[in-house]
């Protein structure tokens, strides 16, 4: 994600949610207003700590609030903060020591992982090469199943197709036969005798 963007905006979007929080200031008129705040860490920054209010941010910085909306807007629902992505927990491959200097440095997922620039494997030390690594194989395989399960998912919808369609056949065919009348899309006995 960050390749793609333009050079001015890769900083903000090395940026990641630490922490979304409901805080309260006074209001206009005296009484307490409800205000969320989010706290921002940045990739390979394992110090740093930025804390934006959610309207400021999203009337100052329109390219990191798009960045952040749908994070917010699932903690709203669920007061959970997303991890885009698969989670590092739920790769069986990495240790628990390993988890915790990957957060450290704002890898949050293995896509995170597998997409950390030199500076942050300089950062986290030995080891890493191998471990960006296996993340990049773990999303390959990972959309190869997922090939594989959607073709053999309309493999067995195309099988069932074709069962209920030769069922469909038989109602039709028998409908007919109590009609006395000749099977649809079928030649004549005699005419296919004749030939």
């Amino acid at each position: 994600m960050i390749s793609d963007a333009r050079p001015e905006d890769r900083n903000q979007i090395a940026l990641y949610v630490l922490e979304i929080e409901t805080d309260h200031k006074p209001g206009p008129d005296g009484t307490l207003v409800a205000v969320d705040r989010i706290t921002f860490g940045k990739r390979g920054a394992p110090n740093y700590q930025q804390i934006f209010e959610v309207n400021r941010l999203k009337k100052d910085d329109p390219v990191l609030w798009d960045h952040v909306k749908p994070i917010y807007e699932k903690w709203q629902k669920d007061n959970i903060i997303a991890t885009e992505g698969h989670p590092l927990e739920a790769w069986p491959v990495i240790t628990k020591g390993q988890i915790k200097v990957c957060k450290s440095l704002g890898l949050r997922s293995v896509e995170d992982v597998a997409q950390a620039t030199d500076s942050v494997r300089e950062k986290f030390g030995m080891g890493f090469l191998d471990l960006r690594n296996q993340a990049k194989a773990f999303l390959a395989n990972k959309a190869d199943s997922a090939t594989a399960n959607k073709v053999a998912d309309l493999e067995a919808k195309m099988a069932q197709l074709i069962a209920d369609n030769e069922e469909a056949r038989r109602t039709i065919d028998a409908l007919m036969a109590e009609k006395g009348k000749r099977p649809v899309g079928r030649p004549r006995k005699d005419a296919a005798e004749a030939a």
